[in-house]
């Protein structure tokens, strides 16, 4: 299997892609803690200041379309569901 390699601008600070990759983690932590979709004003209102929501539940959406669960918007909220590929695994 290929090993995804993360490309960035060479104008991009360090302390931009640490932050960018740090509002990933906290997205990811409440959207899989919580029982119930949830919607970007939710979301960013546990979110520090000043980032994108939309931008970064898509940018979440991209990381996680390979693995075995995925970002889905579902009636306007986001939550994580068995990859469409691997749901006969929880099939009876």
């Amino acid at each position: 299997m290929p090993r995804l390699q993360v490309v960035r601008p060479d104008d991009e600070p360090e302390n931009v892609v640490q932050a960018r990759a740090e509002e990933l983690r906290l997205l990811e932590a409440m959207l899989f803690a919580s029982a119930e979709p949830l919607d970007e004003k939710s979301l960013a209102a546990r979110l520090p200041q000043g980032i994108d929501v939309h931008e970064a539940l898509v940018r979440l959406q991209e990381e996680y379309a390979t693995r075995g669960v995925n970002l889905v918007r579902i009636g306007g909220k986001w939550t994580f569901r068995t990859a469409n590929d691997l749901a006969w695994l929880l099939a009876r």
